[in-house]
């Protein structure tokens, strides 16, 4: 029974002639494994239908029509099938081995370094594209998927079964497509519309697969497969440099005329875009030059890592013996190094410059206003008065009533109480003299006694125009006030004490008399 199973097993590993010697890809469809002839040292790829694809013939047809194309076929960076196998229990192709990943790999895993080799993979995959139109077909399916590249650039296209014949003369015009097939990212728009296909379909999905290597994605995207169609057909694509700043002007140009929309719009042959590419400057720093620079700085990095490695390690090696020797030192330089390294981790706090207004504010002592009390305390209390000459309006609510200590406050103002002389003013910045025609009238009210001197104060210090208060009524017009009590004599005492520059403008004083 033992015997039978090791059978079945090497069975299975084992297509006609050939030895399965390991899977190199897996599709939905078919496998991709390298095999060599029993018996012998030399190795292919063999490209195997599964069991349940020998049932649809459209696979089998594909399979077929690709084995046809390759035969057609002989150039260096294309890649050489050998045999086409159809028979009851297997279908399969086999080709050359070429121990090299696809550029999709590549492009994920290393792009800058796809970026170095990029010139010599233009003109490789130009030049088989090239050959391939001259013998009369059109890949129709080029994508990163389908370019194979080594690390010394050689180059090799593969899979051509989506490979149509060039539509020439007649076909042209009767020669349309049955279906759209091709890969949608990469699909050229005649395809899509379904028209007769010549080289230009290739040269638009290869300037989208070189698009890719620029950049890192194709220039179209969508929330679903229609989306993606329509931006082929209508809409431009963003030049490389947009996200690329790297990329060089002429290189942008390069690509765009690729990825013409009408087909006579981009370059004819792939012999113009293999001679196009050959002087032109791609980047505007050269790729080796920024895989030096990025070398140079991973060095650095590794370096700098290694020594605090080491001296972390002496460190370390150092406090076990000082734990043998004083633990509670041991346990204190360990607490410091934890509190260092979260100190290093936590975010540098925001600059002290910005508080020093904040903190010097406060420390300065409040100055005394010239001219008067701050706006804020004269413009609600005291409205504007009559001009000189007009009779104070007398209020009808206080008919019959003695006047109150301040005088009257006019008719239709809220009544609110004088601000103490002792409270400290809000610090207002130095103000400019008041224009010498905008000065109030140095008239002063004539009364036995009277709240402050009766001089009038310094030109010099005359109150801006913001602050000027309104003029007071002749003292004559106004209505007599009862006398002064005791405390409010005292403060006139007070006041009198005070320098001139401290007292408020005369004219916005409570008429005390």
């Amino acid at each position: 029974m033992a015997d039978t199973e090791t059978t079945e097993t090497e069975n299975d590993k084992i297509v006609d002639e050939y030895e399965l010697v390991s899977l190199i890809a897996d599709g939905t469809s078919t496998q991709v494994w390298e095999v060599k002839e029993q018996g012998g040292a030399t190795t292919f790829a063999m490209k195997r239908m599964l069991p349940e694809a020998m049932k649809k013939p459209e696979v089998i047809a594909t399979m077929k029509l690709e084995a046809k194309v390759g035969a057609a076929l002989d150039h260096p960076n294309l890649i050489q099938l050998h045999k086409y196998v159809k028979n009851k229990k297997n279908a399969y192709l086999v080709m050359d081995y070429f121990r090299a990943p696809n550029l999709r790999s590549q492009i994920s895993s290393d792009r800058l370094s796809v970026q170095n080799r990029l010139r010599k993979l233009i003109e490789s995959t130009a030049m088989a594209l090239g050959h391939m139109h001259d013998k009369g077909w059109v890949h129709k399916d080029i994508k990163p998927e389908n370019i194979l590249i080594s690390k010394s650039s050689e180059v090799k296209i593969i899979d051509f079964g989506l490979a149509v014949p060039v539509a020439k003369g007649i076909g042209k015009l009767f020669g349309k497509p049955k279906a759209v097939q091709g890969t949608r990212s990469y699909i050229a728009p005649e395809t899509i519309k379904k028209q007769p296909l010549g080289p230009g379909a290739d040269i638009y999905s290869l300037g989208i697969t070189i698009y890719e290597i620029l950049t890192g994605k194709t220039p179209f995207h969508g929330e679903n497969p229609k989306e993606v169609l329509l931006k082929h057909i209508s809409e431009r694509a963003a030049p490389p440099s947009s996200i690329n700043p790297n990329v060089t002007p002429e290189m942008d140009e390069f690509i765009l005329k690729m990825l013409a929309k009408k087909p006579e719009n981009r370059f004819l042959s792939m012999d113009e875009v293999v001679s196009s590419i050959r002087n032109l400057k791609m980047f505007k720093m050269e790729i080796s030059e920024v895989l030096a620079q990025e070398k140079a700085e991973a060095e650095q990095a590794e370096k700098e890592s290694m020594q605090e490695k080491r001296l972390d390690s002496r460190a370390d090696a150092r406090l076990s013996e000082l734990m043998k020797e004083d633990p509670e030192m041991a346990k204190q330089l360990i607490a410091q190094r934890e509190a260092l390294n979260k100190s290093k981790s936590k975010p540098k706090p925001a600059p002290p410059a910005q508080k020093k207004p904040q903190q010097q504010q406060p420390q300065q002592p409040p100055q005394p206003m010239p001219g008067g009390y701050p706006p804020q305390y004269q413009q609600p209390m005291y409205p504007p008065q009559p001009m000189p000459g007009q009779p104070m309006p007398y209020p009808p609510q206080y008919q019959g009533q003695p006047m109150p200590p301040g005088g009257y406050p006019p008719p239709g103002y809220p009544q609110q109480p004088y601000p103490p002389q002792q409270q400290p003013y809000p610090q207002q910045p130095p103000q400019q003299p008041m224009p010498q025609q905008q000065q109030p009238p140095q008239q002063q009210p004539q009364q036995p006694q009277a709240p402050a001197p009766q001089q009038p104060a310094p030109t010099g210090q005359q109150p801006p125009a913001t602050q000027q208060p309104p003029q007071a009524a002749p003292p004559q017009q106004q209505p007599p006030a009862p006398q002064q009590p005791a405390a409010q004599k005292e403060e006139e005492k007070e006041q009198k004490s005070r320098n001139d520059d401290d007292l408020p403008f005369m004219e916005e004083l409570p008429d005390v008399i």
